[in-house]
Order: C-alpha cells, then structure tokens, then sequence
C-alpha cells in the first residue's frame, strides 16, 4: 500500500498505476487536437472565406489551453516527486502558490494537503482534505490523514471518529486523547503501506471493593409461607482491597482498500486479599471482518471466553456480533450493534442457570468543546434466555447508558460514565412466590493523566446498585482504584 492514496495496483500485473481522477483532464490529448486544427487552419490559407479568421483563433486558444495544461502537469509531476521523496517542505513551497488556480484537482489537494500536514500546518490540510473528501468520500487515506490533521490540532474526538471509519480496535483507554494518539500510531503505519497494524495494552490496578461478592446485606429474609431464610456470613456483604491486572490488544489487516480481517483477545484477572472466593479470571478473544466505505465501517465477527471464579472454571462462552457505524457529520457518529452469545456454566451444579443473550443497541457519540469532550447516549434491548429451566426463566430488559468527558489540561481528561437496565424475569421464583424485577444502575467517574509517552494513570470510582423487588438480589457496591496503564 502506497502513502499516496491514488496509487494502486493493476489487477492484471504487479504494475503501479494513478487512478484517473472523475472528472480530471487529459492532458495528453490536448496538443494533439491543437496540432490537428492548426494544420487543418493551415490547409485553408490558399482559400479565401470567413472560415480561416475562426479557426485560427480556436487554434490560438487550444494551443494556450495546452500551454496551460502542460504546466499544470508538470507542476503537479514536481509535486508528487517531491511528496514521495519525503521532502515536504519543498512540495508545499512549489504547490501553494498555485492553489487559486489548481484547488478542486484532486491530485494538487491531495499533494498540497499532505505537505501542510508534514511540515506542521495541520489546520490547512483538514480544510484542504475536506475538500477532498466532498468530492470523494472513499478514499481510505485521505480519512486516515484526516484523522491525523485533527489529532495534531488537539481535536481528539474528530480524530478518534475519522480514523474509525477505517481501523477500528476494542478495549481502548476511556480518554479520548489516548484513543486518538493509538488511532493515529497505528494510522502513520497504514499510510506507510503496512498492511497489518495492530495495538496492545497492559495495566495493573490496584483498589477497594466495598462488596466483592455483590451481596445482600440483610441477614434474615422473609420468604415463601412464611418462613425465613438466614444467610451465613459468607454470603453477606464483604469488603476488600484488590489487585488487577489486565492484558490485551488487536490486529487488523488490510485485505484490499476497502475489506479488511481482525482479530484480539484480553485477559482480565483479580486478586482479593481477603475474600478468595471472589478472585476472577477472565479469557476471551475475537475475530473477524470489516469493511469501510466513506463514512461507513462495518464489522462482522465470532466472540469466545472462558470465565474463572475462586480459580476454578466456571462459565464457557461463544457468539457472533456485527457492528455498523456511521459518520453523520463531522461531529457525530452512529452506531449500531446487534449480538447474540450462549453463556454455558461448567459446574454441573451451575448448569441449570445456561442461557443465551440476545442484545441490539444504537448509539450516539457528539463531539464538544472543539474536539476535546464529548458526550454519548446509548439505549439497548435485550434477552436473556433461559435453556435449562432457571429458577427465574427467561429475563427480556431494556436500558441506557450515557457517557461523557473533556480534556482538563492537555495531559488530564475527566470522564463520567452511567448506566441503567431493567429487567423482569418471565417465571415465579419459587422461593419468593413471585416474579424477580431487577433494576441495575451503574456511575463511574475518574481522570486520566498521560505522564509520559505510552503511559497514563487513573483513578476512578465505579458505584452500582442493584434495586430488586426480592431482597436476596439487592445490593450496593463502590469501587475505587488507581490503575498504571502502558499502551503501545
């Protein structure tokens, strides 16, 4: 893949060839017909008539217009060398004065706008790539070069959505800055022809969970005729300090300009210090297609995992997912997402509570403050259904979720995150004599700090609460952590 977005590859040889522009001038030709009627005018001096005077004048003028054309090409010639050759300022000193005359072919923008953007006048490309892409809104890498104008003008959120309609990755940091400066690492490499460009994460945390166990803290609970259900402490609320720690990251390959193949996977592990029973590990991984045309990005892939509780495996998981996303405006993305996943417990002990998850969701990302907030909404539907005869049977819920940051200083952005889901299960618990209705909210609220390249620091407070009309379910949870993340 070629760093100049026009370049591609005959289908019938290894040769390189430019793309003909829609709408660009064929200069070759012009010569030829000023040539043709010039010899033509020539031919008529021997005979008298009106004609003569009007053919050479069109002939005068072909011959200015290929002139005209000539210098054009030759310039345009100088430029792209000069592009290729890396010496960007040279370029941009060539190109820019002929800007008025040549601005809207789209091999001069492409040149111009690539040599503002290597020799630090990022403002200028994003003008000049808009123009681009308002007449054509494919090309892969002017969106990526894009995304890199905006990125250099600290505008984190158009960044981050003009590179998605190309690359997309999973598990990103929540700050903006940081996803926007992955996106565009990964984005420098694409335009320099490699065709595989991936990510990857590492980070250690280190909190306190005021309920590792999400349980109950009422003792004595009333239940079905009357009787009274008394919990072990075991089974009650429980705080506890934690370490965590997660690995992962992504790979996405180019198959032509437009389709692509991806695969990750993550690794998430905790460690209480106290309450071993709630130690968890977490495996999964995913795979799949992608494709990107304009402002569309759509991808289409199978998920797996394995789940670990108190070190013993516990639950197997499998699905498939497809993920559409679409740049309204400059400002706004759409996205659309649909799953569906079978969760299957390991324990025969565990096995009654295997259910499948079927779930669509349609989001809206906008960004704020001049590329450095945004905020989202995001409403869901789902079920999940029950496969072995769950106490509580199938459970259809709905719910949304908003999110929110901006950039406090140029290394700080404050994020703020919420959530609720309600759900009421199809069948009467037998030990309640009723229906469970669950509503579940969520609030998070933190800051990244970037200290050093590659490397931020987060402290955050997640808070969750479960409201149940079966007090066995209720609880109410915080947790708090600092975490050390190295993205590279």
């Amino acid at each position: 893949m070629s760093g100049v977005p026009w370049q591609v590859k005959d289908s019938r040889s290894n040769r390189a060839s430019l793309i003909a522009f829609p709408g660009s001038l064929n200069y070759d030709q012009v010569p030829v017909v000023a040539v043709l009627l010039t010899i033509n005018t020539e031919n008529h001096k021997s005979r008298p008539g009106r004609a003569f005077p009007w053919r050479a004048f069109v002939a005068a003028l072909l011959w200015a217009f290929a002139l005209a054309a000539w210098a054009q090409a030759d310039i345009l010639a100088q430029g792209e060398a000069l592009v290729r050759a890396g010496r960007y300022a040279d370029a941009y000193q060539l190109l820019e004065p002929h800007e008025d005359r040549l601005a809207g072919d789209l091999k001069f923008d492409y040149l111009l706008a690539r040599s503002a953007l290597e020799t630090g006048r990022p403002g200028k490309a994003s003008f000049i790539y808009e123009r681009i892409l308002a007449q054509e809104p494919n090309y892969v890498g002017v969106h990526l070069e894009m995304g890199r104008a905006y990125l250099a003008l600290g505008d984190y959120v158009r960044a981050k959505l003009e590179f998605e309609t190309v690359l997309r990755f999973e598990n990103l940091p929540p700050g903006l800055r940081e996803q926007a400066q992955i996106y565009g690492k990964a984005a420098d490499e694409y335009i320099a022809g490699k065709k595989t460009v991936g990510y990857g994460y590492a980070e250690y945390g280190f909190g306190y969970d005021s309920n590792a166990q999400s349980a109950t803290r009422t003792s004595e609970i009333s239940v079905v005729n009357g009787n009274t259900l008394i919990l072990p402490p075991s089974s009650l609320k429980r705080s506890d300090h934690y370490h965590a720690l997660s690995l992962g990251g992504e790979l996405v390959h180019a198959l032509t300009g437009r389709f692509s193949a991806f695969g990750g996977g993550d690794l998430r592990s905790r460690w209480y210090n106290n309450v071993d029973v709630a130690d968890f590990s977490a495996l999964d991984a995913r795979a799949g297609v992608g494709y990107s045309e304009g402002a569309t990005n759509v991808r289409i892939g199978v998920n797996g995992g394995r789940y670990w509780l108190d070190h013993e495996k516990t639950r197997d998981s499998f699905g498939l997912n497809a993920d559409y996303r679409y740049l309204l405006t400059r400002h706004d993305q759409l996205s659309v997402n649909a799953g569906a996943t079978r969760f299957l417990f390991i324990p025969e002990s565990f096995k009654v509570n295997n259910f499948d998850l079927y779930q669509m969701a349609v989001g809206w990302l906008r960004g704020a403050a001049d590329g450095r907030g945004a905020f989202g909404l995001t409403v869901l539907a789902g079920r999940e259904k029950a496969m072995n005869g769950r106490a509580d049977g199938d459970k259809p819920f709905l719910g949304a979720r908003l999110t929110a940051q901006t950039a406090l200083s140029e290394r700080v952005v404050a994020f703020f995150l919420g959530g609720v889901q309600r759900g009421k299960y199809s069948e009467v618990n037998a030990l309640f004599d009723t229906k469970r209705v669950d509503s579940v909210y969520d609030l998070t609220a933190g800051v990244t700090w970037s200290f050093a390249k590659s490397w931020s620091l987060r402290p955050q407070v997640v808070y969750y609460k479960n409201k149940s009309n079966l007090p066995l379910f209720e609880y109410e949870r915080t947790d708090a952590s600092i975490n050390l993340r190295l993205d590279f």
